[in-house]
């Protein structure tokens, strides 16, 4: 049973997907949300304006979840989302994951992005990935 479900979120429309369907499904399961925002460490943008982005946009899902009743737990984590995600899902007790296909890297036009493939094949707990037309 899913208890602790890790939303990762990097603003992206892509991911508001996701985080619009964890929401859902959180709320019909019983689950928290643990809600996920990396600064990315090899960014080019100011520490302090990936923090106000962060923060931003963890408030935003703790709102909408609130809505509908669903606990969350925010973490803003440096670090690297493709080195650091299975980390940060043990460290935060996640037993579960909702990710999209791809994220704000528009760059990555495979069928699948780095980080989503990363997750998929190195998590040991049950992953949900959504399409990007979803």
């Amino acid at each position: 049973m899913i208890k602790n479900l890790m939303i990762p979120s990097d603003g992206s429309h892509h991911s508001q997907k996701a985080v619009e369907f964890g929401i859902e499904f959180a709320s019909k399961i019983g689950a928290d949300i643990i809600a996920v925002y990396v600064l990315d460490e090899s960014a080019t943008y100011t520490y302090d304006c990936l923090e106000d982005e962060g923060n931003e946009i963890l408030h935003n899902i703790t709102k909408k979840a609130g809505e509908k009743g669903v606990k969350v737990v925010e973490h803003l984590i440096t670090g690297d989302p493709l080195r650091d995600m299975k980390a940060i899902a043990i460290k935060t007790n996640a037993d579960g994951i909702i990710i999209n296909a791809h994220g704000r890297d528009e760059s990555d036009r495979g069928i699948i992005g780095n980080v989503a493939d990363r997750v998929i094949k190195t998590f040991e707990i049950p992953v949900v990935l959504l399409k990007n037309d979803f």
